[in-house]
């Protein structure tokens, strides 16, 4: 089931205060974990940079000589033992994980070049991870 969070931005007007912009990021749920994806643009970086102290996993993306947004990287998340726990796609180049301790690894795809990192979250620790890409 996925949830819906609107996050509305107010600006202070002279007549008082005037809303500025409604954006929305989308927390989506797989397999009992949860995920958000976005970035790229000023709201929906402040937006995602609101939202990072919730999710211990944060996915930065990039394509060598690309000045502009990635998105559609397709991301594989498995277990020690090797199981799939989450499969989704970018909507731009920050991804980020709430998952519990253990051993990761963490495939990411994009313009069929794939990447792979194995990492370990062990208690309140966050984990970033850069996938720079050839494009």
């Amino acid at each position: 089931m996925k949830q819906t969070f609107l996050v509305t931005m107010m600006l202070a007007g002279v007549v008082g205060w005037m809303p500025n912009a409604v954006a929305e990021i989308e927390i989506h749920k797989q397999q009992g974990m949860r995920y958000v994806t976005g970035g790229g643009t000023p709201d929906s970086d402040k937006e995602m940079k609101d939202l990072a102290p919730r999710f211990p996993i944060h996915l930065f993306f990039a394509a060598k000589g690309l000045e502009e947004r990635i998105e559609g990287v397709n991301i594989t998340v498995r277990d020690v033992k090797g199981t799939v726990i989450l499969e989704a796609e970018s909507e731009g180049p920050v991804f980020f994980i709430d998952i519990g301790s253990g051993r990761y690894t963490i495939d990411a795809e994009y313009a069929g070049e794939k990447q792979s990192q194995t990492k370990d979250l062990t208690g309140r620790r966050y984990l970033q991870m850069r996938y720079i890409f050839n494009e």
